[in-house]
């Protein structure tokens, strides 16, 4: 299950290092930042929260992933018993 995400490290938005600043739209009285132009390349909108496509991604595997994601069951197989 590759989403195919190109960028890990990088928060979308946010300033400083990595985007690291929790500052996106201008917060916390930080008025620079940056934003990236396609959000569902990213694994990260802003430091704190995954991006949209990131989280449908995790729950998808949280859901129906094998025993490489999830251990002993995933949800799924735990709804069926």
């Amino acid at each position: 299950m590759n989403k195919g995400f190109e960028e890990g490290e990088v928060a979308c938005c946010g300033g400083g290092s990595y985007r690291g600043d929790y500052s996106c739209g201008g917060k916390r009285g930080i008025s620079e930042y940056e934003i990236c132009e396609n959000v569902s390349a990213y694994v990260f909108f802003d430091a704190a929260h995954p991006t949209q496509s990131a989280a449908q991604h995790f729950a998808n595997l949280m859901w129906s992933g094998n025993s490489d994601f999830v251990h002993p069951y995933n949800l799924k197989q735990l709804f069926q018993f």
